[in-house]
């Protein structure tokens, strides 16, 4: 979609961005109520910076100034008014907080994922994706860790519908394979972070036989993504869940699975995208591969008749 949101786009951006220009981020998705009320002066004071540290920042942005600034951020505050149930995305989870308020951060953590993903996604190059593999000889994925779940969860729905598709579980073997590929091929690279140095290495290789490369990643400005062709682009959620030991500091680690279900999403549309190129065949390989299965699945037992009292 054209238009994903300041707040999104900060979200991504904000790995990216270090020291003052950090901070002020950091001060921004924390609070852009309160941000959006401060002069620059006093965004300057509570981050650290200086007014001008403000502006270069905005600047990064690719914001005219810091009345523009100001503008987005009331924007983003209007728009998430009527849904304040999610402004506690961002509590941390402590050992004495009951299982329904456990429940109610990680739901509202992974519905913003998919919000926010859905809102900066670029069907364009959905589409183009979809046709890329449409016409490929062969599909192949790499992902490390739980990206690598997602890459052999395209591979089922994919070789599901009739298309050559295969995952390599670590890196030798995935380098042997792009190295007999060609333009006739597509490789997908998927890593939240973009920095994965195994995936880089095989989109790289890829690149270099001449394949389709896309990457299924967070940050369109990773370098994965520099080396794909095409970047089909998750939002980060803007938050960590903080679990903390008892006795412990407390660790803040990654919302993984709001990571992987922003990841699903993608996945699902580009799967769906996939078949409708592909109706006529999508449907004779389901048809076929369902009759394959049912003999081996198990009958529904039958209620038992509960005798009259």
């Amino acid at each position: 979609m054209d238009d994903p949101g300041f707040l999104t786009r900060l979200r991504a951006e904000q790995p990216g961005l270090s020291g003052a220009l950090g901070r002020i981020a950091a001060a921004l998705l924390a609070e852009p109520g309160e941000a959006a009320r401060l002069t620059i002066t006093e965004l300057a004071e509570r981050t650290g910076t200086s007014p001008g540290t403000v502006t270069r920042f905005c600047r990064t942005l690719r914001l005219a100034g810091f009345a523009e600034l100001k503008v987005a951020l009331a924007e983003e505050v209007g728009r998430a008014a009527p849904s304040r149930w999610s402004t506690d995305i961002g509590r941390s989870i402590e050992p004495a907080d009951e299982l329904d308020q456990v429940l109610k951060v990680i739901v509202g953590a992974n519905t913003q994922a998919l919000l926010d993903t859905a809102d900066q996604l670029d069907l364009g190059a959905v589409d183009e994706a979809a046709r890329a593999i449409s016409d490929a000889r062969a599909i192949h994925l790499f992902g490390v860790g739980t990206s690598g779940i997602t890459a052999d969860e395209l591979r089922i729905r994919l070789h599901r519908i009739g298309f050559a598709c295969w995952v390599w579980p670590e890196l030798h073997s995935a380098l042997v394979s792009v190295a007999l590929a060609d333009r006739r091929d597509v490789v997908i690279g998927i890593s939240h972070s973009g920095q994965i140095a195994e995936t880089i290495a095989v989109l790289r290789a890829a690149a270099a036989r001449g394949a389709r490369t896309i990457a299924i990643t967070n940050d369109a400005t990773s370098a994965l993504a520099g080396e794909a062709g095409l970047v089909l682009a998750t939002a980060q959620n803007g938050s960590a869940l903080t679990t903390v030991p008892p006795g412990g500091a407390g660790s803040s680690q990654a919302d993984a699975l709001a990571d992987r279900h922003s990841q699903f999403l993608v996945l699902d549309v580009l799967y769906t995208r996939v078949a409708q190129l592909n109706h006529a065949r999508t449907l004779a390989a389901l048809e076929t591969t369902a009759a394959a299965i049912d003999p081996y699945r198990a009958p529904r037992p039958r209620r038992r008749r509960t005798p009259p009292s």
